[in-house]
C-alpha cells in the first residue's frame, strides 16, 4: 500500500501554491492525481523563480516544491474535445480540485453544477482568496494580499516603529493547504459513509484569520485592537529572543517564570541575580524588563551559542535555534525523522525535497515521483480512459492536447 488514500482518484485543475500544495499532500498520502494543465506553458509557478525572494536554481523552486506525486496531462478545456477529456476524469474520480476563479471555471465548462451533473459523487473542492460572497468574491487573491495582509496576520509582526513585515513565499498558501486537505478528507469520509458528493470551500483570508485565532478572539472578547510588542517591551525575560557572541540567535519559550528563572540564573553564570530585589519575583522583571534584558544581553554575548548550548540543556531551559532555513534542513533532527527526502526528477536525476508532514504507522505516505513535465502523461492518461493511439494523435494535431 502506498498510502492511506490509496485508490482515491484526484483531478487537480490549480495553479499556483495553495491549491496544488493540497493536491500534492492528497498524493504523499496515496491518491493518484492528474493535474489538468494547458498545453500553452502549463501552470505559471513552472516558470516562477522567486526574483528578489529565492536564490538562482536550476530548477523553479516553487513547482518542484508543490507538484510532486501527480502525472501532468496538458489539456485545453476551451476546446469541446478537451472538455470531454476532463469530464471522462471527473466521471471516474473522487474528487477535483481548484481555484481558478468562478468565471473561468464556468468558461471552462468545469464549473460545480456542470460537474455534478457528470458525477453526483464528486467532491468539489473550491479555494478563492476572500470566500465566495461579498465585495471581494472575485478579487484575485495571492497568499500576501489575502493571508497575510487581509487577516490582519501583517499588522501584528515587527517591532513597532518599523513598517510591516512581509512573509515569505507562500508560507500562507501552505497553512491554507493544510485546512483546505482536512476539509476534502472529511468530504471524503462523508462520500465513503453516505453516498454524497458536495462542494468544499476555503479561502486564503478566512484561514489567515483562524491561524490567528487567539489574536482575534482577544479583540472580540475586548473591543481593542492588537498592537505590535518590541522584544524590548516582554514582560518575561525567559519568553525572548538573544543574540549569542557569533552572530546566532535562539529562543526561549518558558511560560513558567517561578520555575525556570533559577535555572536560568544558573545557566547563564548570574545567580546572583536570581534573589536581587530588582528582578526577584515575576512583578519584578516585568517592572523592570528593560533593565533586565540590557543584562541579558551583554551575558549571551560573552559566548557563542554552541557554547551556550551545553548549558542550556544541563539546565533543562525550553530554547530552541533561530535557524535559518538551510541550517534546519541541515538539522540532525530533520535526518533523523526524514524530514528532507530524495526522489528522482526526470531531466535532474536525484534531488532532495522537503517531506510531508504527516506519518502514519500502518499505512505510510511514500514518495513516489517528481513535480511532472508539461505534458508528460498526457497519452498514458488517455489510454487509461479507452482513448487509441489514433484518437490521440487526431488530439494532438486539433492541439486539444500537447
Amino acid at each position: 500500500m502506498r498510502g492511506p488514500l490509496e485508490g482515491v482518484k484526484v483531478v487537480d485543475l490549480t495553479t499556483w501554491a495553495a491549491a496544488p500544495a493540497a493536491c500534492q499532500l492528497l498524493g504523499d498520502w496515496g491518491a493518484d492525481v492528474v493535474k489538468i494543465e494547458h498545453p500553452a506553458g502549463g501552470d505559471p509557478a513552472r516558470g516562477w523563480s522567486g526574483p528578489g525572494w529565492l536564490p538562482p536554481c536550476p530548477l523553479f523552486p516553487g513547482w518542484e516544491a508543490d507538484n510532486r506525486n501527480k502525472r501532468s496531462i496538458a489539456l485545453d478545456l476551451y476546446k469541446e474535445k478537451g472538455r470531454q477529456v476532463a469530464y471522462k476524469l471527473v466521471k471516474g474520480a473522487n474528487i477535483f480540485v481548484s481555484n481558478l476563479q468562478e468565471p473561468s471555471l464556468k468558461r471552462a465548462g468545469m464549473d460545480y453544477e456542470t460537474l455534478k451533473q457528470i458525477n453526483p459523487k464528486i467532491i468539489y473542492a473550491h479555494l478563492t482568496g476572500y470566500g465566495t460572497k461579498g465585495p471581494s468574491r472575485e478579487k484575485p487573491g495571492y497568499d500576501y494580499s489575502a493571508f497575510w495582509a487581509s487577516s490582519g496576520i501583517m499588522s501584528t509582526i515587527g517591532e513597532p516603529e518599523a513598517p510591516p513585515a512581509f512573509q515569505r513565499p507562500a508560507m500562507g498558501d501552505h497553512m491554507t493547504s493544510l485546512a483546505f486537505a482536512g476539509g476534502i478528507l472529511a468530504a471524503l469520509y462523508a462520500q465513503e459513509k453516505h453516498g454524497i458528493g458536495q462542494r468544499v470551500d476555503t479561502s486564503l483570508m478566512n484561514t489567515g484569520m483562524w491561524i490567528t485565532d487567539w489574536q482575534g478572539q482577544a479583540v472580540l472578547l475586548s473591543g481593542q485592537d492588537i498592537q505590535r510588542v518590541s522584544r524590548r517591551d516582554m514582560p518575561n525575560p525567559m519568553f525572548n529572543i538573544y543574540r549569542a557572541k557569533d552572530g546566532r540567535w535562539c529562543i526561549f519559550t518558558m511560560l513558567f517564570p517561578e520555575r525556570f528563572w533559577p535555572l536560568m540564573c544558573k545557566a547563564l553564570g548570574i545567580e546572583h541575580l536570581e534573589h536581587d530585589p530588582r528582578f526577584d519575583t515575576t512583578e519584578k522583571r516585568a517592572q523592570n524588563k528593560e533593565e533586565l534584558l540590557k543584562i541579558l544581553d551583554e551575558v549571551f554575548a560573552t559566548k557563542t551559542l554552541e557554547e551556550w548550548v551545553p548549558r542550556f540543556d544541563e539546565n533543562e531551559l525550553v530554547w530552541a535555534y533561530v535557524h535559518t532555513i538551510k541550517s534546519a534542513l541541515e538539522d540532525p533532527q530533520s535526518a533523523s525523522n526524514d524530514f528532507v527526502v530524495e526522489l528522482e526528477h526526470p531531466t535532474q536525476g536525484k534531488i532532495k525535497s522537503v517531506n510531508s508532514p504527516v506519518r502514519f504507522s500502518e499505512t505510510p505516505h511514500s514518495i513516489r515521483m517528481a513535480a511532472p513535465l508539461l505534458g508528460q502523461h498526457t497519452e498514458e492518461v488517455l489510454l487509461e480512459l479507452g482513448y487509441s493511439w489514433e484518437e490521440i494523435s487526431q488530439l494532438k494535431d486539433e492541439g486539444v492536447i500537447l
